[in-house]
Formats: C-alpha cells, structure tokens, sequence
C-alpha cells in the first residue's frame, strides 16, 4: 500500500475509493484486503492558528463483524515527513546548507529558524541510520572519494560520511526529499 502521495486530494480520493481498492490492498500485518475504513485526517500545527491537512488514516476494521486485525495505517502527502516537526523541504534546506558549507549549527538555524541546534544532530544521526538506503536509491556503492574530497574536510565524523552522499542525491535527477519518498514509499528518515 502506496504511504506517500503528490497532494492531499489525492489522498482523499484514494480512501473514498477503498471498496474500489480492496483487490490491490492487503493489510501488512492479517493479510485482509476487503476490511479498510477511512479513519480521519492527520493535521500538523503550522503556527498559533493555522492547521494543515496532511494526510489521512485508514485502519484494518475489525469492528461490526469485519475480520481485520484494527491496526491503523498512515498516508501522508510527500512533502511531510513522518513523526516531524519540520517537513521534506526543511530537510532539503538543512541538506543544501551542509553543502555550501556552512556548520551544522548554522544549517539548522537557516532551516528551521531555530537557534538551538540541537535536534540537528538528531537529524544527523537519523540520516547516518539511513546512508546505506540512500545510496541504494542513487544505485551507489560508495562515492568516490576524490570527487568529492573539498566537502569531506569537516571535523563531524556524521559530515565525512554524508556529505558525498548529500552531493550525489542533489546531483541526481531525484532531487529532494518529497520525491525520495514519492519513489522509494518510505520516510526520507
């Protein structure tokens, strides 16, 4: 089951669709594929008063007679990130700042507006958990080092790894982080 879409619309038209869709889903967990349900829409706080829609649930219904396992699964529209704060295009700011060099503090504060930095070694360390998938995605084993060796001079061992990588992925034709999640249909970390 598809996770990320291009726009909210068409998460919404997909589970109006769910009777439709029964014979192409399956649920991850029981195997059922005619017990979906709509289950609400997920909002993220923007700032003081504004919420946007960024997604929907549907759960595997075991309610009513149905045989579903009631797990509840989320879609998101690609541009979100999920279990963060900060969306895809946050993360390609952050990303695009390493690469001009600026420090890991500076970055995060470019990003996100935020002076304390320290979530952006959380982030770093998130990244570093999904190199390997990355470089999968690019279909690279590992960057040559001297193409990139002016990038990799950074006193952050997280740096030397990613950097090359980050590079590689900016290079490519799958530019950002929306469109990482869009054709691999998980989260970018």
């Amino acid at each position: 089951m598809k996770q990320f879409y291009p726009d909210f619309e068409s998460i919404h038209v997909f589970t109006l669709s769910l009777d439709f869709h029964q014979n192409e889903l399956e649920c991850a967990h029981c195997r059922q594929n005619d017990q979906f349900v709509s289950h609400g829409i997920i909002y993220k706080q923007r700032s003081g008063s504004f919420t946007e829609k960024v997604g929907k649930r549907i759960f595997c219904s075991n309610r009513c007679g149905r045989k579903g396992c009631g797990r509840t699964f989320q879609l998101y529209v690609a541009n979100e990130v999920p279990s963060c704060r900060y969306g895809a295009a946050h993360l390609f700011v952050f990303i695009s700042a390493l690469m001009a060099k600026l420090n890991i503090e500076e970055a995060y504060l470019k990003a996100t507006g935020q002076s304390e930095s320290r979530h952006a070694w959380r982030w770093l360390k998130k990244f570093m958990v999904k190199l390997s998938e990355y470089r999968s995605f690019l279909k690279v084993r590992q960057v040559p080092q001297d193409s990139c060796a002016h990038q990799t001079r950074s006193s952050s061992r997280y740096l030397r790894h990613l950097l090359p990588t980050f590079a590689r992925l900016l290079a490519s034709p799958h530019k950002g982080c929306a469109h990482y999640q869009m054709m691999q249909q998980r989260p970018f970390f």
